[in-house]
């Protein structure tokens, strides 16, 4: 009985600490990874350490494919976004980037969001509810965009700069408005 309890407490405090922290990329995609997988991540530590940004190319909610070269460059920092539908702490976040994204002048800020749903038409539900006034664009099997970072819990951020340089990775609140306020 005692094993029985302790167990509930030890499976519920792991859970609770999920919430917390943030939410795992895939709940179906939780397997031991593969070689691809590991050949994207030591793709990512090249990247990271030479400060340039991976590009990724994912489909819009109209069906159009957008690749974050698109983006970058067009305004002083582009701050990408990997988040999903599912994800508490991602929709939490999601009022934290408004305002932050409504604070900047035009040209200083973009946002580019790439949902890790694989149901998309939660994605589609969430975008409706979550009203979120930048560029939007989903992950599937033939865009993998979450492995070229290497996420492996959302909500994760990267910031980029003008020049195509990664400035941040999953930057706090108070780091970003700090970096943003510098230029």
């Amino acid at each position: 009985m005692k094993k029985k309890i302790y167990h509930s407490l030890v499976l519920g405090t792991l859970s609770l600490c999920t919430l917390l922290i943030g939410c795992t990329k895939k709940p179906a995609e939780q397997a031991a990874e593969s070689q691809e997988q590991e050949q994207a991540q030591e793709q990512v530590a090249e990247t990271a350490s030479e400060n340039a940004y991976t590009d990724i190319t994912a489909l819009t909610p109209e069906g159009e494919e957008l690749s974050l070269s698109e983006v970058v460059g067009k305004t002083d920092y582009v701050l990408l976004d990997f988040w999903a539908s599912w994800c508490g702490p991602c929709r939490r976040f999601i009022p934290v980037l408004k305002e932050i994204y409504a604070s900047q002048p035009e040209g200083h800020l973009q946002i580019l969001s790439c949902s890790v749903d694989q149901d998309a038409m939660a994605w589609r539900v969430a975008l409706q509810e979550e009203q979120m006034p930048w560029l939007q664009m989903r992950e599937d099997e033939e865009h993998p965009c979450s492995d070229k970072y290497g996420v492996e819990y959302i909500p994760f951020t990267v910031l980029i700069d003008r020049e195509g340089e990664i400035v941040a990775v999953n930057p706090e609140e108070p780091e970003l408005a700090e970096i943003l306020l510098g230029e």
